[in-house]
């Protein structure tokens, strides 16, 4: 949850301090004044822009700010401004924290936030606590340092990741979250959720309701994204191997038989994967193949006759060949050893260099707060790594002498240099492991050849009957080769169907996965939540007084788009201008309300600036403002509205007088502040 406690704009001009400050009520706050041009939108925004959240507004920073924060500010005439900053206080329902952001300041960036542990009447004891982060600025809202990870550990969210449109998975940020819930002036009003900005996320209105009503068909949603991502894997892997299996296997007249190029369970497939030798006669397993091609073999060496005057040159052959396996073996022996080392020390320099990166993104954040104008005491800046809250050194050597510590641009220096060196030294051991595999492969296969070479002529040495045509020679070392590759393609099946098991296996998986998901996609709690939210959505349009429809009872929640409809028709089109905006408050009043009936996730905060557009009258207002002040038990709520109407104004202190706090501007907003 959150409450907002306390707003303080200090405006510095030559003179004096201009601003705005006051304290809010728990529930339900009504900030009004006669004139439209008073400052009341301004006191709003910066709220929005005390939480980072600026983007709803429209923009980034504090162009999003009238030109009070920036450039002139009137309080009794006009001036310059100097500069400028907000202080917002809030609360999670047990803690205080108060947030200070500048508007204008020459060494302070805007997109830096500074949080006092405290409420803000004791941000300046010298007991509080405080920390320096950034927002608007790449990972703040995954870094530790990044304000939106503070603002949503603070808050309890736990905002998931979603399905985005690169089909990838984001967290569903604040700013999407508070977009369903703050409603300013000016695009407010425009649509529901109109003031969402645009972060990649895929349909991120319904993955906001789903969040906040929190529906099991998020969850859901997830898992679906992510048993296609893994659907599409495992089609694409045994396509891959099926594809690759049969062109290997055609190049040696043998098929694939027992399974094809589409995804199956294969309950045994040492059984029913199998490799086929086809010729016009008959059809031969592997096995069979091979004891066909040894018998041809062997025909051929007991067909051979002696030749007893070669036998002492064989055998001196022979020996040769033998030495030389021994004296390969060993090589490969050595390299193998070699390459087991290297990887070793690669995976040591892989880790050293993943902790580098680390000490690097921390160096970087600690940088870019002080850039912001953080005056935080880093550690980094005091010879303390940010990581390990060690002595910080420049070099790798045990330092003799005490040295000046280094800058935190100096330390990124170092660790980027180390960085590059240990990336550099990563290459070398991964093109050095690849060369002696490369050594190895290339022995092996020159043993391989030689062992068939020894072979061959021990057949020749035992079993010599005379001379040997060619032919003959050559035959029985093309059997050879033939009966190690047939072998070889045994050993690969054999790899081959493990492999084909795995993906079926996991393909067995998926499809238990995707059975267990709802079968009409919402869950029974997911349908009374929807359920939910369309009951307390109609009976807030007939509260509220919608009259564009002639039968309100025909309005339903889209279960596509969690969007209210008419006849599968969108609501909105059927609404008058005046009935667009009963039609946001009711569903922006909707979704706290079923959320509360049925443990969503709601931070119970709701902020309209300027409801009564396009003139809607002060009894459907009133309807209104009571419903807000019905929700304000649970939900702390911020009204900014205009009086200029006599009704209106009466309606309002009417309100103010039963209880709801008040905060009436006069002539201006911002004034002359005590310090």
């Amino acid at each position: 949850m959150i409450r907002i406690g306390r707003v303080r704009v200090e405006i510095i001009t030559e003179n004096n301090i201009i601003g705005f400050d006051d304290t809010f009520d728990q529930k339900m706050n009504i900030i009004c004044s006669e004139q439209n041009t008073s400052g009341k939108s301004s006191i709003i925004s910066s709220i929005y822009y005390g939480l980072g959240l600026e983007e709803i507004i429209g923009g980034k920073g504090h162009n999003v700010l009238s030109s009070a924060f920036k450039t002139k500010v009137e309080c009794e005439e006009e001036m310059n401004v100097l500069e400028s900053k907000v202080f917002l206080e809030i609360s999670n329902g047990s803690k205080d924290i108060t947030i200070l952001r500048a508007a204008k300041m020459k060494n302070r960036n805007s997109n830096l936030m500074t949080v006092f542990y405290s409420k803000m009447d004791r941000i300046h004891d010298k007991e509080i606590k405080s920390e320096d982060m950034y927002v608007h600025s790449q990972n703040s809202a995954t870094s530790n340092k990044g304000f939106f990870t503070f603002l949503e550990s603070f808050l309890g969210l736990n905002l998931p990741s979603v399905p985005s449109t690169d089909d990838k998975e984001r967290k569903l940020y604040l700013q999407l979250i508070f977009s369903s819930m703050l409603i300013e002036q000016k695009r407010g009003w425009a649509d529901l959720f109109s003031g969402m900005p645009h972060f990649g996320i895929r349909e991120p209105k319904k993955r906001v309701i789903e969040y906040l009503l929190d529906m099991d068909t998020l969850k859901n949603e997830k898992l679906r994204h992510r048993l296609s991502i893994k659907e599409n894997s495992i089609v694409e892997k045994w396509k891959q191997i099926f594809q690759e299996t049969v062109k290997s296997l055609g190049n040696m007249d043998l098929v694939l038989k027992g399974v094809n190029g589409n995804v199956e369970i294969l309950e045994d497939p040492n059984h029913s994967v199998k490799v086929i030798y086809q010729d016009d006669e008959r059809d031969l397993e592997l096995d069979e193949y091979i004891e066909l091609k040894r018998n041809e073999l062997q025909d051929l060496i007991n067909f051979k006759p002696k030749d007893v005057d070669n036998f002492h040159e064989l055998k001196k052959e022979l020996r040769k060949i033998e030495e030389g396996i021994i004296e390969y073996e060993e090589k490969i022996k050595q390299l193998k050893i070699s390459a087991n080392s290297e990887r070793v020390s690669l995976d040591r320099l892989s880790n050293s260099l993943k902790l580098i990166q680390t000490d690097v993104i921390n160096n970087q954040d600690a940088k870019k707060l002080r850039n912001l104008g953080s005056k935080e005491g880093f550690n980094s800046f005091k010879d303390i790594c940010p990581t390990c809250n060690q002595p910080i050194s420049d070099t790798l050597l045990v330092s003799q002498n005490i040295a000046d510590v280094m800058s935190v641009e100096d330390n990124i220096k170092h660790l980027k240099s180390q960085e590059k060196l240990f990336e550099f030294a990563i290459e070398q051991k991964k093109t050095n492991i690849k060369n002696t595999d490369d050594k190895i492969s290339i022995l092996e296969n020159t043993v391989s050849k030689l062992y068939q070479l020894s072979r061959v002529t021990r057949n020749d040495i035992f079993a010599i009957d005379g001379s040997v045509s060619e032919s003959t020679i050559y035959k029985k070392v093309e059997l050879d080769i033939a009966i190690e590759e047939l072998e070889k393609v045994k050993k690969d099946i054999q790899e081959t169907q493990a492999e084909f098991k795995q993906l079926s296996d996991e393909w067995k998986q998926y499809l238990a996965d995707l059975n267990q998901l709802p079968k009409n996609k919402f869950t029974s709690l997911d349908e009374r939540k929807i359920n939910a939210l369309r009951d307390n959505f109609v009976s807030n349009l007939k509260v509220f007084g919608y009259r564009s429809s002639s039968d309100i009872n025909k309005v339903m929640i889209s279960k596509d788009t969690y969007m209210p409809t008419i006849e599968n028709f969108d609501l909105k089109f059927d609404s008058s201008a005046s009935d667009h905006i009963r039609r946001i408050w009711a569903f922006t009043i909707a979704l706290v309300q079923t959320s509360n009936e049925l443990n969503g996730n709601h931070p119970g905060i709701l902020i309209f600036d300027e409801p009564g557009q396009h003139s809607i009258v002060v009894g459907d207002m009133e309807a209104f403002l009571d419903c807000l002040i019905n929700l304000a038990a649970k939900t702390q709520v911020i009204v900014g509205i205009t009086i200029k109407e006599t009704d209106t104004r009466e309606l309002i202190f009417k309100k103010i007088e039963e209880g709801c706090k008040g905060i009436i501007i006069q002539d201006r907003a911002f004034n002359e502040l005590n310090l």
